[in-house]
């Protein structure tokens, strides 16, 4: 049984975030990122990651 879309847009943003380097100026946030690789809006992956966070 594999992972849902939603679990995987939580667990990348994990990792992105998790590796991201503010410091260096790197041109798109965590969510960005995430949204861009799923080709969804940004607004709804912030709300499946409030999701998956409270779950």
């Amino acid at each position: 049984m594999g992972q849902t879309p939603e679990r995987r847009m939580f667990l990348m943003w994990k990792a992105v975030k998790a590796r991201h380097d503010y410091r260096r100026g790197e041109p798109h946030s965590p969510l960005m990122k995430v949204a861009m690789r799923f080709g969804r809006p940004i607004r709804e992956v912030r709300e499946i990651i409030d999701s998956q966070k409270s779950a």
